[in-house]
């Protein structure tokens, strides 16, 4: 039996009082509050196409590749983690 794989995609939109270059460098450094990498207990970053990721933050795992970086105003990545194909 083939299990099909569910794909979700979002989209976030917000205004910032910044230019989007300043937007996509904070978005990309791990020491700016509010970033998902800012949580991590160890992180692992190569944001450029292809690059990998690794994070461990509260005890989980997630990790994934960078599939867009246009900067000033895109980052792509892909998402895996502990619950990625649960159902």
């Amino acid at each position: 039996m083939n299990k099909s794989k569910k794909t979700l995609e979002f989209k976030f939109e917000r205004i910032i009082p910044a230019s989007p270059s300043e937007v996509y460098d904070a978005w990309l450094n791990s020491k700016i509050t509010g970033t998902p990498w800012n949580v991590a207990d160890k992180l692992i970053l190569n944001p450029i196409v292809d690059g990998f990721y690794y994070l461990l933050a509260h005890g989980f795992s997630h990790y994934g590749r960078f599939t867009k970086t246009e900067r000033p105003d895109r980052v792509q990545h892909t998402w895996v983690s502990p619950h990625t194909m649960e159902e």
